[in-house]
């Protein structure tokens, strides 16, 4: 999905260098994407970026905190969990892990592969 992302920004500023008008990039867009063509708002968005002299199509970096429930060393944790007890429950590698649920279950599916095979 990102790829396609940044292909249509490309072809955007392209179209921007050329000197296109907005409708014509929009209409453009919607002919090669079909489907799949950006959003209207976010193809003016980038229209206006690029002519205002951007020349990068990645998203700028966002502030925000970052994931650290999902590291290696979780990982690893988990897996050592698991090896211990197959028949843990995923609240209690949270629990033992002092990661919430949601991260738990990604680790344990995501990361280590795993799945639910019976259920009583």
């Amino acid at each position: 999905m990102a790829s396609a992302k940044i292909e249509a920004r490309t072809n955007i500023k392209f179209m921007v260098k050329l000197g296109w008008k907005n409708s014509q990039i929009i209409d453009s867009l919607k002919q090669v994407y079909s489907d799949n063509d950006p959003k209207k708002s976010a193809t003016n968005k980038w229209i206006s970026c690029f002519r205002n002299g951007r020349n990068e199509t990645e998203d700028d970096p966002r502030s925000g905190r970052p994931s650290t429930s999902i590291s290696v060393e979780n990982i690893d944790a988990a897996r050592n969990l698991i090896e211990k007890d197959r028949r843990i429950t995923i609240e209690s590698v949270a629990d033992t892990l002092n990661i919430s649920v949601g991260s738990a279950h990604t680790i344990l599916v995501d990361s280590l592969g795993l799945s639910k095979l019976f259920a009583r």
